[in-house]
């Protein structure tokens, strides 16, 4: 189930980078239409500017002009009362001469003083003429003069434009990079996904293939989760049928039948404290493989010992015992990790301890029965054949002797 999940994670992995990538293939156009974005702002601003000092040399040369005239203007209106008092004083003097031209000439001189009377050069219009100067002067140094909010905005705004032109062209180089880094983030994904996908396939090659394997844990929603790791079954099956062996070797029944039980029952003590969820029924039919463990342990060790004689025959029980646990370990854990040839897993079969172990697995991780029922035969089988193997050699043993 959790190859399940990782093949399932990485598949995600897989799909998720390949829409980044998807994504990373527009990147570098965007990129470049952003950077030739940023070259037309600048230079935009940069014509800009260039407008604005134009713009402030003709405001200051507006602002002087206007300063210039409203002081003349001003200026005429501090010496207005002089002029309409020598008008006065010039008219009075001509007031009673008889030449037609000194009449004409006073008649234009009343005429004067009544216009100059009537202009409007201080006051009101004196200030408003005094604003005009300051507000084109404000307007020219604006445009022109460093340290006003206009001109040094503009410049400000000439300067980000050029920084982020010279960002963005330093940074044109590394979105290849970063488009080819995922290109290679996406090869890499692919390939933790295909390891994902072998290593469910090795899983399931080995739940068919080997026994010891084929179990299938369920969660409980009353309680612990079942749960037996298949190396502790292993050893705890090796301890038991170990055991087995030195009560077959000792010849006496009544010593056999008592140690049986015993095994069984240390065997189940070893389960309980290594597995989880271990249930009564679960330990009973665990104590059932056990002892037809023991049985069949005990009576293939008498067997050898009765073939080949005491010495030879412990010499070929050891070097079997050792070749069990080696190869069913090396199988076990082998097809965990990558593919193990046929004939070893055949091979592995053969022996006792790989169904004494696949029937404590199947029962510590609730599953299949169909695996437990055929663990049992086989091992019943064994113990019956190597019973019965052992009362035959006691028969012609005994009429050799009569």
């Amino acid at each position: 189930a959790q190859a399940g999940f990782l093949a399932t994670g990485t598949g995600q992995l897989v799909d998720g980078v390949a829409e980044m990538r998807e994504q990373a293939t527009v990147l570098p156009e965007q990129f470049d239409q952003a950077v030739v974005g940023a070259q037309q702002l600048h230079q935009g601003l940069v014509e800009l500017q260039a407008g604005v000092g134009q713009l402030g040399g003709g405001a200051t040369e507006v602002a002087d002009g206007v300063g210039g005239a409203v002081d003349q203007v001003v200026g005429l209106g501090a010496i207005q009362g002089q002029l309409i008092a020598a008008i006065d004083r010039t008219t009075r003097e001509l007031d009673g001469a008889e030449d037609p031209r000194l009449i004409e000439a006073r008649t234009q001189l009343l005429d004067l003083g009544g216009q100059v009377e009537n202009l409007q050069l201080n006051g009101a219009a004196a200030d408003q003429l005094r604003a005009l100067k300051e507000g084109s002067r404000e307007i020219a140094n604006q445009l022109s003069v460093p340290g006003y909010a206009f001109y040094d905005g503009v410049y400000s705004a000439t300067k980000g434009a050029q920084d982020l032109s010279y960002g963005l062209s330093q940074a044109q180089g590394g979105v290849g990079e970063a488009v080819a880094g995922v290109d290679t983030l996406d090869e890499g994904a692919q390939r933790i996904d295909d390891m994902a996908t072998r290593t469910q396939d090795r899983i399931g090659a080995v739940q068919r293939a080997l026994p010891v394997t084929q179990t299938a844990v369920t969660e409980s929603t009353a309680g612990p989760v079942a749960a037996l790791t298949p190396m502790y079954a292993l050893l705890i099956a090796a301890l038991v049928m170990l055991g087995g062996a030195f009560a077959g070797a000792t010849r006496n029944w009544w010593i056999l039948l008592g140690a049986v039980p015993g095994l069984a029952g240390l065997g189940v003590m070893l389960l309980w404290l290594t597995a989880t969820g271990l249930t009564a029924t679960v330990a009973a039919w665990s104590a059932l493989v056990l002892v037809l463990a023991t049985v069949a342990a005990a009576v293939a060790t008498r067997v050898l010992l009765s073939l080949a004689g005491p010495a030879a025959g412990w010499i070929a029980a050891g070097v079997l015992g050792l070749a069990q646990i080696g190869l069913v370990g090396w199988v076990w854990k082998s097809l965990s990790a990558t593919d193990v040839a046929g004939g070893w897993q055949i091979l592995a079969n053969l022996s006792p301890l790989s169904w004494a172990t696949a029937g404590l697995t199947t029962l510590g991780n609730e599953g299949s029965p169909q695996i437990l029922w055929l663990a049992l035969a086989v091992l019943g089988a064994m113990a019956v054949a190597g019973v019965s193997g052992v009362a035959l050699g006691g028969r012609r043993a005994a009429a050799a002797t009569a």
